[in-house]
């Protein structure tokens, strides 16, 4: 099964991150040429570790390893919209990711993060090279570069516009293992595991 590790997002971040996701639904934005796929507000969530297709043997063994994990509760606040790959706005000639950016409790998460790791490094999960504190609101595909620069100027002006735009701040006192189901209408996410921070 397909299996990751995060940290939810209050029901009131997540109406925020909707209202945002709405601004770029009613961009004019031609489809043929830019396909916004945007996630699913209602299940937004900071990854911690994705593990990708997990024996079901190996599910209590991995809880295990969670259940152990000591960190106290923190607050984290989400503001300003970005995207991936990175370059300045006049500069961009493609956008795969649209984000809302975490700008406090980085380093509580990044510990956090960092615990998961050399928890499930002892399980023979590879060790994650770097951890980036932002949750995803749309995926951009790019059908034709050319035909498209139009559309990627709009996004970037939309983008630059939200930049510092405030979502709000949530406190962190539980971690999740998750399993994704990939449907047709999209990833649907499971609580297989929740670790209370204390």
């Amino acid at each position: 099964m397909r299996t990751f590790i995060a940290v939810d997002l209050s029901k009131e971040i997540r109406g925020k991150l909707k209202e945002l996701q709405h601004q770029f639904m009613h961009l004019d934005v031609d489809q043929s040429r830019l396909k916004l796929k945007f996630v699913n507000p209602w299940q937004a969530h900071q990854t911690l570790k994705f593990m990708g297709e997990v024996p079901e043997d190996k599910i209590e063994a991995i809880k295990g390893e969670l259940s152990v994990i000591k960190q106290e509760p923190f607050e984290i606040a989400l503001s300003g919209v970005g995207y991936f790959p990175k370059a300045s706005p006049e500069k961009v000639r493609n956008i795969r990711v649209v984000w809302v950016g975490i700008t406090k409790g980085v380093e509580e998460l990044k510990a956090l993060q960092d615990d998961v790791e050399s928890r499930l490094s002892t399980l023979g999960f590879p060790m994650e090279k770097r951890f980036s504190a932002h949750v995803t609101i749309c995926r951009v595909k790019t059908f034709s570069h050319a035909g498209s620069r139009g559309e990627i100027v709009r996004m970037v002006d939309k983008i630059m516009e939200l930049k510092d735009v405030e979502v709000g701040a949530v406190q962190v006192e539980e971690l999740k293992l998750k399993r994704s189901t990939l449907t047709p209408k999209g990833a649907i996410y499971d609580d297989m595991y929740v670790k209370k921070l204390e």
